[in-house]
């Protein structure tokens, strides 16, 4: 798999910005080597954001396609709930947020969601 990125340079600035601030340790899951006690050392940067968010959208997928056979009003609680158990199989690179509060801020998103289509 091959990828190509290009931004402009107000999109740089705050990339760069990201990189250099809270996503500091933020990691893809590419292994480009390994520490002396033999533990990965996973792709950073750039590429890391890509690998993170290519697995996010493939868990929205999966979850998605997991939960289409419920009733129609099941399927968002159930998705939110099938999309957290995958993404809790890679903690080190996508868990951003505690269960509950990543919960809670989707259901409120859903909510408003669902009240501006009304």
């Amino acid at each position: 798999m091959t990828y190509a990125y290009r931004h402009g340079a107000l999109a740089r600035v705050a990339m760069s910005t990201y990189l250099a601030t809270i996503g500091r340790d933020k990691v893809g899951f590419t292994v480009v080597g390994r520490r002396s006690d033999g533990r990965p050392v996973y792709v950073g940067g750039l590429r890391g954001i890509v690998e993170r968010n290519a697995l996010r959208y493939h868990y929205a997928i999966e979850a998605l396609l997991a939960t289409s056979t419920l009733p129609p009003a099941q399927q968002p609680e159930a998705r939110l709930q099938t999309w957290w158990a995958l993404v809790e199989r890679h903690p080190r690179q996508l868990k951003e947020l505690e269960r509950d509060e990543y919960l809670a801020m989707k259901r409120r998103e859903l909510a408003r969601m669902q009240a501006t289509a009304r």
